[in-house]
């Protein structure tokens, strides 16, 4: 029977949507801080898949079209840190990481236990303001970020279930945001370049590439409570690649066949994953510095091109505490 160590999931379960802070285009000024500390619970049950299998698990197409499919459950509860530091007034210092505790159902079937916990993805990142006003009142900044995947160990994907990919991996943003009278609204998109994954030796794989776009914005309901919201698409490239010892490794448990690689991409390691999701969050000011927020994302098929394709389908709550300086 394949095996299906998703570890996109991990990605999926970090990609949640919390508060403004984390997808701002405006900087800290000078000497100044945004600091938010999340507790999350991400779940899912389902992906999407572009494999078809017949009644005996074989492949009959490697391009079905889209359908969604019942999957191992997944899931991450998470104790993470998300923190902006003003540099400069038109530079901002980012970083974020977290405590993750996950419980799979695949990894408690092939690796006894029910699934690791610790310190996943590590995110460092610099936000430059490049214009206070580009028309319209509205202002551009740039933001470059870096996953750092140092703080666990990798282990084979056919087997365990690791805290993340294992690959560093960098991403580009061009930020466009309007501030209005009771809210806000910001455009992001960009591109994020995906390393090789090489800690296993001569069984590699790389991620596709990835084009980013999002849409994010708030409205003040009250002087108190605001409303806020988000959609995201995440579209794969269609470069990723895996090594033949890595095909090796999943062979006893997929077909031994010309389809290996392909499966492998998209099935097991879900590398070429397209990704749409839509987050709606609560912030009431208990003062001018202190915040909470309660928010809930998840997931969607979508339509047209905007899809999941080759994806999981979760949904994430998470509650978080928020002080500004």
């Amino acid at each position: 029977m394949r095996k299906k160590m998703v570890i996109s999931l991990l990605v999926a379960a970090a990609c949640i949507f919390i508060s403004n802070g984390a997808f701002a285009a405006w900087t800290q000024a000078k000497g100044h801080s945004y600091n938010q500390l999340t507790l999350s619970y991400y779940e899912t049950k389902q992906k999407t898949s572009t494999i078809q299998r017949d009644s005996n698990k074989q492949v009959t197409s490697l391009n079905s079209g889209i359908h969604r499919i019942d999957s191992a459950k997944f899931v991450s509860t998470k104790v993470s840190y998300y923190g902006e530091y003003g540099i400069t007034n038109q530079l901002t210092a980012i970083a974020s990481g977290g405590w993750d505790w996950v419980r799979s159902n695949d990894n408690l079937k092939y690796a006894g236990e029910s699934g690791p916990s610790g310190i996943g993805d590590i995110i460092l990142g610099l936000r430059q303001k490049i214009s206070d006003n580009i028309g319209g009142g509205a202002l551009m900044s740039v933001q470059v970020d870096v996953k750092v995947p140092e703080a666990y160990d990798y282990k084979s994907p056919t087997t365990y279930q690791s805290l993340g990919e294992g690959q560093y991996d960098t991403s580009v943003n061009l930020l466009i945001g309007k501030g209005f009278a009771k809210g806000y609204a910001v455009l992001s998109t960009g591109y994020k370049y995906r390393f090789e994954n090489d800690q296993l030796g001569a069984a590699t794989f790389k991620p596709s590439d990835q084009f980013l776009f999002s849409i994010n914005g708030g409205y003040a309901a009250t002087p108190k409570l605001s409303v806020r919201c988000n959609l995201n698409y995440n579209q794969a490239i269609g470069n990723a690649k895996v090594s033949q010892e890595m095909e090796q490794l999943f062979i006893p448990y997929g077909n031994k066949d010309k389809y290996d690689d392909v499966l492998v991409i998209k099935d097991s390691l879900n590398l070429e994953q397209n990704n749409l999701s839509a987050g709606l969050a609560l912030a009431y000011s208990i003062t001018s510095k202190i915040q909470t927020v309660a928010s809930y994302s998840t997931d969607l098929v979508g339509i047209g091109d905007l899809r999941t394709r080759d994806g999981a389908l979760g949904k994430t709550f998470s509650m978080t505490l928020v002080y500004m300086h």
